[in-house]
């Protein structure tokens, strides 16, 4: 007798075709309890929220005070465990590599294993996939070494490739997400049929094939059937934005919340960051630009999450070793700086050396860039924080979310910044010193997930709740 799974998940529904096959995601919200029984425990959701370019031991000024360059953090202070001490590699690539998977990379596009959302998705949802439109999104922005995804991809899957697509336009994160077409928006425009959908998109046509190569039939190791289903994940965002179509209308993963809406529409001129590739330096940029602009994505990408379309995924605020100079006024802890007259940010990160003397130039001007970064990252962990899950908490306090860089202080991992949330109160809030090396930090937070056995005696336990 032919097996099924209790639980239905997108790529289930392209074993069949046709309306039964469209109508099939919402059988899950169509499930009712008792107006007596409990709620419906939050789902498991994780993020890698990440900064290029390190944030220097020396920041802390005031001891274990979010203030100077961590102001940005401070509204942050009671919801986060701030890990200070843990040890990395030294190095952009090896360093951003191993930001969430704690490993050496193999090389500039894999690593030695997968980062710990990846891992937490697994355990998770033993399928390997989460039953949501989207695996896995990456959104913000970077600006150099398009072949080297080490630097800016931060979802790793099991055999350490890149996991997720990355989207670095507010615009197109918005059309994927909630619909839009070229010349309309959302409010504007009704959008094909679902009979039109149906018979205009291009994975119906490939079903059959689909069932074939994800078979044990097909010969096909794990890693490429992975490959398969990424790209077939690729191609439908792609079909609802060419379609003006909106993911929301596949049903979501079933965990939507009240609040989830439509945000407001980017505007058609929001700055976007100008790819280039090699060693050379990046344009100018304005400072202002930058930061409005990365707040309009998180925006739309903590929407997307209150909306259930993914529960995984990454932000970049730059990637590491990105070479750019902003310009402009901008306001670092109460003090408004002429960013123009700092320098170029790769260059200013590592004048300091890898032993600043405090208070020294060098170390002031590197604190104006990490303060910018953290602003940006700062900002899309508080929207995560406005929507409430059914438990009467927010998706910041039940999520595993890690703020994490490449580097500590110039081209050293001694010391790297990270921080993490409560996690469903696996994690206490604060500022905790630890000793250890980042794998040991990772392993200890999946051990404190329940994902492993013992925590490490490592020395890594203040933080444990």
């Amino acid at each position: 007798m032919k097996r099924y799974q209790k639980s239905l998940s997108r790529r289930t529904l392209l074993r069949g075709a046709g309306k039964i096959a469209i109508a099939l995601p919402f059988l899950e919200e169509m499930r009712t309890r008792s107006v007596w029984g409990a709620p419906a425990a939050p789902p498991m959701r994780a993020f890698n929220i990440f900064l290029g370019g390190g944030v220097p031991f020396l920041h802390w000024r005031g001891g274990t005070t979010l203030d100077g360059p961590l102001t940005p953090l401070a509204p942050l202070a009671n919801k986060m465990a701030f890990v200070r001490g843990i040890q990395s590699m030294g190095g952009h690539p090896a360093a951003a590599g191993a930001a969430f998977t704690g490993k050496n990379p193999v090389n500039n596009t894999t690593m030695g294993g997968p980062s710990i959302d990846n891992e937490i998705m697994r355990y998770f949802y033993p399928s390997g996939k989460p039953p949501t439109p989207v695996d896995v999104q990456g959104a913000g922005y970077y600006y150099k070494f398009l072949d080297d995804p080490s630097r800016w991809v931060k979802s790793w899957d099991q055999q350490g490739h890149p996991s997720g697509n990355f989207v670095d336009d507010p615009k197109a994160l918005f059309a994927t997400f909630f619909g839009a077409a070229p010349g309309g928006t959302p409010a504007t425009m009704t959008g094909p049929t679902p009979d039109q959908k149906i018979a205009t998109s291009i994975l119906d046509t490939v079903v059959s094939q689909y069932q074939f190569y994800m078979s044990p039939a097909s010969n096909l190791t794990t890693a490429s059937r992975s490959k398969i289903s990424d790209h077939l994940d690729a191609v439908r965002q792609l079909e609802a934005k060419l379609q003006g179509t909106s993911l929301i209308t596949s049903g979501g993963g079933g965990g939507k919340l009240a609040t989830c809406g439509t945000p407001a529409t980017p505007p058609a001129n929001v700055y976007v960051s100008k790819h280039h590739n090699g060693a050379s330096t990046g344009g100018n940029v304005v400072a202002a630009d930058f930061v409005s602009s990365f707040k309009i994505m998180a925006d739309v990408y903590a929407m997307g999450v209150a909306c259930d379309l993914f529960r995984f995924g990454y932000t970049d605020a730059c990637c590491a070793g990105d070479g750019l100079t902003f310009t402009g006024p901008y306001n670092v802890a109460g003090q408004t700086i002429d960013l123009g007259a700092v320098g170029e940010t790769h260059d200013t990160n590592h004048a300091m050396g890898d032993n600043p003397t405090p208070g020294s130039p060098a170390l002031i001007k590197q604190g104006y860039h990490s303060h910018l970064f953290l602003e940006c990252c700062s900002y899309i962990i508080q929207q995560f924080d406005k929507y409430m899950d059914s438990n009467g908490q927010s998706i910041l306090a039940n999520s595993f979310v890690m703020l994490g860089t490449d580097l500590a202080t110039n081209h050293s991992g001694n010391g790297v910044f990270t921080a993490i949330s409560t996690a469903g109160g696996k994690f206490k809030p604060g500022v905790f010193d630890v000793t250890g090396q980042l794998i040991d930090f990772l392993t200890t937070c999946k051990a404190a997930l329940g994902m492993t056995g013992n925590v490490p005696k490592t020395g890594m336990t203040s933080f444990l709740a």
